[in-house]
């Protein structure tokens, strides 16, 4: 705002007598532009029109403060607020707030004009439901849309009328689905019954080879001794396939276990054997007691 210095020439050059009401008129301008270098937009456009308006204010004071409140106006921004209900409507009965300080106390679609700068604003709806946004305000933007949507509301389940002569159905609780026996459990079953077929085996060729030995003691050849080491190797393979398939078995009976129905499903089984029901129809009714006992 460059043109400060005109208002002072003026006020030197007028008479005595309008001294007074120009002088008024230069503290406007003066106020003016002290406003929009603070960022107060909305204040200096009052100052600017006050002094653009006064029939007392010399004329090219007035036509200086005139130019200088359409650039004003052209900065100040503007918002319009937008409310939307949980059922997806527009709500106009909406108190709004900025820092605390009541703005609005109804919409209706509007521009607000606002300084530039950071807001915190607050939405007061009709059933007492508080929401709010931040928002940062920019110098010379128009017509910005600020909303707030409340939370969506569930539609209730739509209940569809039974015929009067049927009977009343009753909810049956889907039944938990059967455990499925783990993949381990079979290979460790598979393992047992390798390892249980390879001591059988083993432990039948060895005996061979010990009663071959026992019927030529004590007195075996020479090359009898091949089939005592072979006598040794085949009941370590035995013993080995022995304790392999004692393991497995082991852990294939623990993983078998393991897989049966859980505690949930046991409590579930017994809640479906067990429980009252009634069949209402035109002739009368029946009452179910269902259970073990």
């Amino acid at each position: 705002m460059a043109r400060l210095f005109v208002a002072p020439l003026l006020l030197a050059l007028l008479p005595a007598s309008a001294a007074a009401d120009t002088k008024t008129c230069v503290a406007a301008h003066a106020s003016a532009q002290r406003e929009v270098k603070a960022g107060r937009l909305k204040q200096a456009a009052q100052s600017f029109t006050t002094c653009g308006s006064d029939n007392a204010c010399p004329e090219q004071l007035r036509a200086e403060c005139a130019e200088l409140l359409e650039k004003v106006k052209a900065s100040v921004p503007t918002v319009i607020f937008s409310v939307i209900d949980g059922k997806g409507a527009d709500v106009s009965s909406v108190k709004v707030s900025v820092d605390d300080t009541l703005l609005l106390d109804g919409l209706d679609g509007r521009p607000v004009e606002l300084d530039p700068g950071k807001y915190h604003f607050r939405f007061v709806l009709p059933d007492g439901l508080e929401l709010s946004v931040d928002a940062l305000v920019r110098e010379g933007e128009k017509n910005r849309v600020v909303g707030v949507r409340a939370p969506e509301e569930k539609a209730p389940l739509a209940s569809t009328p039974h015929a009067a002569t049927g009977p009343t159905p009753v909810e049956v609780p889907p039944k938990p689905a059967p455990a499925s026996t783990p993949v381990g459990a079979w290979i460790a079953t598979g393992v047992a019954v390798v390892g249980f077929g390879t001591f059988g085996t083993f432990a039948m060729l060895g005996n061979s080879d010990k009663n071959k030995l026992n019927d030529c003691a004590p007195s075996c050849a020479e090359s009898e001794h091949d089939r005592r080491d072979s006598l040794k190797t085949k009941f370590l393979i035995a013993d080995v396939g022995l304790g392999v398939g004692a393991v497995s078995a082991i852990v294939a009976g623990i993983l078998f276990l393991s897989s049966g129905p859980s505690e949930a499903d046991r409590r579930a089984k017994k809640e479906e054997n067990r429980g009252l029901s009634f069949n209402a129809t035109t002739s009368g009714g029946q009452l179910l007691l269902r259970g073990r006992f």
